[in-house]
């Protein structure tokens, strides 16, 4: 059985996994196949802490073997509001900056849900 803090770092381990897939592919090497095979079974529903078990942890080390990185400047105001997983099947939640595109999910190949401010 596991535990809240279990879920909620698998959680966060789900939403960086989305967050940083590009550079994942681009560290994957000789790996990405393996990589892709796991973006696959994602799209399909597959339970994510099951298939991220299952890839070679030189794959997932650049998510787990990291510190946060500096805070970087936006490039203009936040827009109001939030974008969220497009399928919501995990807690990634991202601010838009004005003059940036919208964020996407590389998973399911979507432009994240824009939920305004209320």
């Amino acid at each position: 059985m596991t535990s809240a803090n279990d879920d909620t770092s698998l959680s966060t381990v789900h939403a960086d996994f989305c967050r940083e897939l590009a550079i994942l592919r681009l560290l994957s090497g000789p790996r990405r196949a393996a990589l892709e095979q796991a973006v696959r079974r994602l799209r399909e529903g597959a339970d994510f802490a099951e298939v991220f078990g299952s890839l070679d942890v030189r794959v997932t080390a650049p998510l787990t073997g990291r510190a946060a990185p500096p805070p970087v400047a936006a490039p203009g105001p936040p827009v109001p509001g939030r974008y969220l997983c497009p399928v919501g099947v995990c807690h990634r939640d991202e601010q838009r900056y004005a003059g940036e595109g919208p964020p996407e999910c590389l998973v399911h190949e979507r432009v994240l849900t824009f939920v305004p401010d209320a």
